[in-house]
């Protein structure tokens, strides 16, 4: 009788540490459920979602798409113009994980990760269908996505943007014309470009692009055609260079490795899920926006805001001879930058 007391009371303690095992468990994994995990996102530029659809996919319906699909555990605020941290600092900001996130073009950190410099690269894709294809099929992509992650961030989104060559306050129909100009340029490797064509570059932040053009600090800008309309430059530009030198510029929305590290596994694949279909979006937003630009371009010189200048086939053959040069000082910075630059220069062969 006293051994089945026991056998009983044995029982009993055994069921009340499975409940309070049970709850334990329940109440952890609710605490874990209920937490909000908000995330900044910072961006140098005033907001253009509504003018650009590569700029809307890649943040506002993204940051929207991740709140509802998180069900409310997972939101990003978004902040523009360098409000948590301007360009130059934005990198480092990141990377210690001051900042949560950044949406940039990385050829402004060519110095800190050679491979950013391909986001603005003259010439390296013919257009965003064939950048998109070298970056994901061809093996660029993992180059850039493991260099950054090594620095600590890793890149989670990189959208194409076409249209991008010379806007400029003195006709430019050759090689030779580009001589004695002085161009607001991004450093680094575009230094290198505009003395190969006998101009100075000089750094100008794109929020003294206008003032710059319209004092004569500059002669040109090389962006994308986009800004006449959005930074009004087609009121202070004379001349626009067609075709575009490069029709695959690049911003990269990217994470601090330390704030990614501490998400759940599961908003983890809800981020980068998200911004995998967000890309996806925004590349053919992209076209939809080369075509609405070009459009602009066409109306603004109807409307004789300047001329546009076509280059002939001898012209462009001489442009591209001229970065050559600085093609090979790009691979000569790192064993990714090589390895890019031969995929670039293999897959010009076989078009």
């Amino acid at each position: 009788m006293k051994n089945i007391k026991n056998l009983i009371i044995i029982g009993l303690l055994l069921m009340c540490m499975m409940v309070v095992t049970a709850c334990g468990g329940n109440a952890s994994k609710t605490a874990s459920e209920d937490k909000v995990y908000t995330l900044d996102l910072n961006i140098p530029l005033p907001d253009n979602s509504a003018n650009s659809k590569v700029h809307y996919y890649s943040y506002k319906w993204f940051t929207e798409e991740i709140e509802k699909r998180s069900e409310g555990r997972m939101k990003i605020n978004v902040y523009f113009n360098g409000q948590l941290a301007q360009l130059p600092e934005l990198l480092d900001a990141v990377a210690s994980g001051t900042v949560d996130m950044g949406y940039a073009t990385t050829s402004f950190y060519g110095d800190l990760v050679p491979e950013g410099n391909i986001t603005n690269l003259p010439l390296w894709a013919k257009d965003v269908d064939e950048a998109y294809d070298l970056w994901h099929n061809k093996g660029i992509g993992e180059i850039y996505n493991n260099a950054f992650k090594e620095y600590g961030v890793t890149p989670i989104m990189n959208n194409f943007v076409g249209n991008g060559g010379w806007l400029l306050n003195k006709p430019v129909h050759s090689v030779e014309d580009m001589k004695g100009l002085i161009i607001a340029t991004y450093g680094g490797l575009f230094n290198a470009w505009l003395k190969e064509l006998g101009a100075t570059g000089v750094d100008l932040p794109n929020a003294d692009w206008y003032d710059g053009m319209s004092r004569g600090v500059v002669d040109g800008i090389p962006t994308a055609f986009s800004t006449l309309k959005n930074l009004k430059l087609n009121e202070v530009v004379d001349y626009v260079v067609a075709p575009p030198f490069n029709n695959a510029l690049m911003v990269t929305t990217f994470i601090s490795n330390k704030t990614l590290e501490e998400l759940p596994k599961d908003l983890q694949d809800i981020l980068l899920e998200t911004a995998k279909e967000a890309e996806t979006q925004a590349l053919q937003g992209s076209k939809e926006d080369s075509e609405k630009v070009l459009q602009e371009v066409k109306d603004f010189e109807k409307a004789k805001a300047f001329e546009v200048i076509t280059l002939s086939k001898e012209a462009e053959k001489e442009f591209y001879d001229s970065i050559q040069p600085m093609w090979d000082e790009f691979a000569s910075l790192s064993e990714g930058n090589a390895k890019i630059i031969e995929i670039i220069r293999e897959n010009r062969k076989e078009r």
